[in-house]
């Protein structure tokens, strides 16, 4: 899987977090400007993620 390809699952997961409001408002249907906050949301989310997984690999040697 590609960082773009990663990043948009990430973002999408976070956009129905929203519940209702994703429900009413599909991410198919956002403005690129729109998805460029759930973006960034998930890039957040990707580098907390990755230091997460390098510290468990760290200490499971």
């Amino acid at each position: 899987m590609s960082e773009d390809e990663r990043r948009e699952r990430y973002a999408v997961a976070l956009y129905s977090t929203l519940g209702f409001s994703a429900e009413r408002h599909p991410w198919a249907g956002l403005s690129p400007a729109r998805r460029e906050v759930w973006y960034v949301r998930a890039e957040a989310a990707m580098e907390v993620a990755d230091k997460e997984i390098a510290e468990a690999l760290r200490t499971a040697d």
